[in-house]
């Protein structure tokens, strides 16, 4: 998540407690019987919201309120789940005669291959994308518990280092993420 949709989430999830605490300390206070409490209660129309119910557009009332509320929690997912792709760029040793467009994600591909055929790799999976700001090739690998992890290390250090050749001039960061699975049981 970038930082614009982390502070945009921080405000409104600030303006939620607001509201929430204001009702809260509200309630709560009235049943205390706190005298800011009271003050509050009495901007209240409560005849307006005692008789809201009985109202004839009562329904329309409510539909409007879930659809304007359903529409702000779709934007608000929708806002949080975007991820983005990396797309292909010109490499910086394409000549004016063509240009050599490498692709972040063909390159992420290509080393969790790699791995996918090593013994000691049970399984290894890869994502480009962008986080916060920051463009990144993960490979996850799964790999039994009994694997020096070692060997598994000097690998993906060996990895990077192709990702940063392979990228040149490509601020992309490499992330080796290592899932190591139960240990087999002894009987």
């Amino acid at each position: 998540m970038n930082r614009g949709k982390a502070s945009f989430d921080r405000i409104v999830t600030f303006l939620l407690f607001l509201v929430f605490g204001g009702i809260a300390f509200w309630m709560i206070g009235l049943r205390l019987d706190f005298a800011p409490a009271q003050r509050i209660g009495d901007y209240v129309n409560r005849d307006f919201w005692a008789d809201l119910s009985a109202r004839d557009n009562y329904d329309t009332i409510l539909v409007i309120a879930a659809v304007v509320t359903g529409l702000l929690g779709l934007l608000l997912i929708g806002i949080n789940i975007e991820r983005k792709r990396l797309g292909r760029s010109a490499s910086p040793t394409s000549a004016p005669t063509g240009t050599i467009r490498t692709s972040p994600a063909d390159v992420a591909s290509a080393v969790a291959q790699t791995f996918d055929r090593r013994d000691d790799v049970r399984s290894a999976t890869y994502r480009a994308s962008e986080d916060r700001g920051t463009d990144i090739i993960e490979i996850r690998l799964r790999i039994p518990a009994e694997v020096d992890v070692t060997d598994i290390n000097t690998a993906c250090r060996r990895a990077a280092a192709d990702i940063t050749a392979a990228l040149p001039g490509q601020d992309v960061l490499p992330r080796f993420l290592l899932q190591v699975e139960q240990p087999a049981h002894l009987e």
